[in-house]
């Protein structure tokens, strides 16, 4: 058939309104407790003591008693945590768009903080937990993550129910989550936060049995109820990895964290995410790690350092990804991401990221008891002048502190899963 023999001009339409963002449905509010809040209208420290334990003891023959020592033993929680998220607007592009730029930035800015706020409490509690579960908790090998089925979900949920019990953390009025039940309310309540997976595996293992599972309205990643737990489905759990390398890398090699490329070369040259090759295995594992805690930054090759910075988009894959210096490997602790994929092209066979070590770290708890979260200032969008330009910054803006406190450590059960064969969450916001 001929092609058109027509050149037309078309007109181009525009929506009148952005596409949907799809935001990451925060769990915090169900699991901190911000009580505390209250007592902290000025300053910087809330103090909160324990009491030592005392004994029953035999009472003497004539009435004697001995007196016990009582010893208070204080801890502080700090707001230290003073986070932003802008941007810049230009007075004349703001009058000119057909969109309406400031309220759906402005939106997106609240947002970015609001996760950042979650997935800090959220890291919080798995660092804090008073009892960790993993495959050794199974039969398997301590340290490695749990690989979760639909066969085995539900001795997950009761054993983590189990630890909760033996830590005295359970009540026999043990409160439901209802549709109506405010925020307020729900104090005293068994919860897990949990991955799509995870839930997925409840689904799976619950077949065509009666099941609570969404029968309730969704209400911060509420998901239903299943083993005395209420679930919460989350996008924003901890996730920890290892590299192991031994030997140093081959010239072309790469090295993928959540989907920023790492190469390793010979001659570090000017590509973003190009990282020199060092001296020996050991000093190369540095370099990485220092490239990954300062990914936007570019340090002139030497024979133990070199690498260049990566691109804006790619330093934002890697907000709140950190790194370890281990010698023989490399350990990623990441907030707010929920499952990170990993991957390697490394020459030497034994040199990958472990399997058994790629972990998402679910949390089972009690609702409003798993951390104390003050947040000074809440997160507000704030217009600021910029001086010798017709237009203005747009600033989100927030103040917190989060704290797990004695009482709260062991009311808390953290579930390693092995998520090695796991898909990591949308990374963006469209």
């Amino acid at each position: 058939m001929a092609a058109n023999p027509n050149t037309m001009t078309f007109k181009t339409v525009f929506s009148a309104e952005y596409q949907l963002s799809h935001f990451k449905e925060p769990v915090y509010q169900i699991l901190a407790d911000t009580r505390l809040e209250s007592d902290l209208t000025k300053g910087q420290i809330i103090a909160r003591s324990w009491a030592s334990d005392v004994v029953a003891n035999d009472m003497g023959a004539d009435g004697a008693y001995s007196t016990q020592a009582i010893v208070d033993t204080q801890e502080t929680l700090t707001v230290n945590k003073e986070k932003e998220a802008s941007i810049y607007i230009k007075k004349l592009d703001e009058m000119q768009a057909h969109l309406p730029v400031k309220q759906k930035y402005g939106r997106k800015l609240a947002n970015a903080l609001i996760n950042q706020i979650d997935g800090d409490v959220l890291l919080a509690i798995y660092q804090g937990a008073g009892t960790v579960l993993d495959d050794g908790s199974f039969a398997g090998t301590s340290g490695n993550g749990f690989t979760t089925t639909e066969n085995n979900v539900a001795t997950v949920f009761t054993t983590a129910m189990q630890k909760l019990r033996l830590n005295n953390r359970l009540s026999m009025n043990n409160k439901r989550f209802t549709s109506g039940m405010k925020i307020e309310d729900t104090e005293g309540m068994p919860v897990a936060a949990v991955s799509p997976e995870i839930l997925t595996y409840i689904e799976l293992y619950l077949g065509g049995k009666d099941t609570l599972l969404g029968d309730q309205v969704s209400r911060n990643g509420y998901s239903g109820y299943f083993m005395g737990f209420e679930l919460f489905l989350s996008n924003a759990l901890p996730w920890t990895g290892t590299l192991t390398m031994a030997t140093n890398p081959s010239d072309g090699d790469t090295t993928v964290i959540n989907g920023v490329t790492f190469t390793w070369k010979t001659t570090q040259g000017s590509t973003a995410g190009n990282i020199n090759i060092c001296s020996s295995a050991a000093t190369s594992v540095a370099n990485l790690v220092a490239s990954i805690n300062a990914p936007g930054t570019t340090v002139t090759e030497a024979t133990d350092a070199g690498f260049v910075a990566l691109s804006a988009a790619n330093q934002r894959l890697l907000k709140n990804i950190t790194a370890t210096d281990a010698t023989t490997s490399v350990t990623i602790v990441a907030s707010g991401w929920g499952t990170v994929v990993v991957s390697e092209t490394l020459t030497a066979t034994a040199d990958v990221w472990t399997t058994t070590k790629q972990k998402l770290h679910c949390i089972f708890t009690m609702a409003k008891k798993a951390c104390s979260l003050v947040v000074q200032k809440n997160p507000s969008l704030e217009e600021n002048f910029v001086s010798g330009k017709i237009g203005r910054d747009h600033i989100a803006w927030t103040v917190y502190g989060i704290k797990i406190f004695v009482d709260q450590a062991q009311g808390i059960v953290e579930l390693a899963v092995n998520s090695s064969a796991f898909t990591a969450a949308l990374t963006t916001q469209k």
